[in-house]
């Protein structure tokens, strides 16, 4: 299985990328490194994805786990550090916030943890640490 996207850009920013599920965006670097505010920026596309594949994979996760999930909201902060010169990110840390409907089996919460990081395809294919704080609203 193979994903895809295009990337075209006419000298000046915004570029556009247009993703093979449909969707189609402008982006350009981050304003702090030179480029615009407001368009999506590839370091906000890096640690948005582990956002979004940690939801995802924790939403099927809890079902299988007796858990009832309603509500999902959760930041990611990306650190960004130097190393050997380079910027990389070293690690990035997931802030889930989760409400689960009443009779919710909230004992397997860690195991769900533990198996969403374990199953997300985007943050294994990432080289650096991923951690989770969570926090259960009532």
């Amino acid at each position: 299985m193979d994903f895809e996207t295009k990337v075209e850009w006419s000298g000046t920013y915004p570029g556009r990328m247009e993703g093979q599920n449909g969707m189609t965006l402008e982006y350009s670097p981050p304003a702090e490194l030179g480029g615009k505010k407001g368009p999506m920026t590839p370091e906000d596309a890096f640690v948005g994805a582990a956002n979004m594949c940690f939801q995802i994979i924790f939403a099927g996760v809890t079902k299988g786990l007796s858990m009832t999930l309603t509500h999902y909201r959760c930041r990611a902060v990306g650190d960004l550090q130097t190393v050997d010169g380079f910027k990389k990110f070293v690690k990035i840390t997931l802030y889930p916030e989760m409400r689960f409907a009443p009779g919710s089996n909230l004992a397997n919460l860690d195991k769900a943890i533990d198996a969403t990081k374990r199953r997300c395809l985007v943050t294994n294919s990432m080289a650096l640490q991923v951690d989770v704080v969570p926090k259960v609203l009532e």
